[in-house]
């Protein structure tokens, strides 16, 4: 099973250390195979998936993504928002009526000067491994309801 840490700027700091926190957590390897960083254009997410969608404080709104849904049930995402100290409260979260997604939180919100606080990427660690069991039983969910529809 695969999870795709999708990101308006997969190069930056922040996507790089919220992809340090995912691999440093406990039980990543074992539920997940792969992680992917992906652009919200570029992102085709495959059958066996999960994601995190993330948005950086400057980034304005939660990106558009293109693909539709294939199949009912939408695939399992953990919305994730880091802001800079300087930003009013976090905007809206993103859509959760949106059919293609299974949203198994109102998201998390980072601080972005956590990031590089190791105590603090820690309490990130911790509530990632806590959606992580989640995300891989709505991702073998999905697999089975893609099979059934198929057969």
């Amino acid at each position: 099973m695969n999870l795709s840490l999708v990101s308006q700027k997969p190069s930056a700091a922040t996507t790089q250390g919220v992809l340090a926190a995912l691999r440093a957590s406990s039980g990543y390897g074992e539920l997940f195979s792969e992680v992917r960083v992906a652009q919200p254009g570029q992102w085709q997410p495959e059958r066996g998936e999960a994601a995190i969608l993330l948005l950086e404080g400057d980034d304005g709104a939660w990106p558009e993504l293109s693909w539709s849904a294939g199949n009912t049930l939408g695939l399992p995402v953990l919305p994730l928002r880091v802001q800079r100290p300087h930003e009013p409260m976090p905007q809206q979260g993103p859509d959760v009526r949106d059919s293609r997604f299974y949203f198994v939180s109102n998201g998390i919100v980072l601080d972005e000067a956590e990031l590089a606080d190791p105590a603090c990427s820690r309490v990130l660690q911790s509530k990632l491994e806590s959606y992580f069991p989640l995300l891989s039983r709505l991702t073998l969910l999905r697999q089975r309801q893609s099979a059934g529809l198929l057969s």
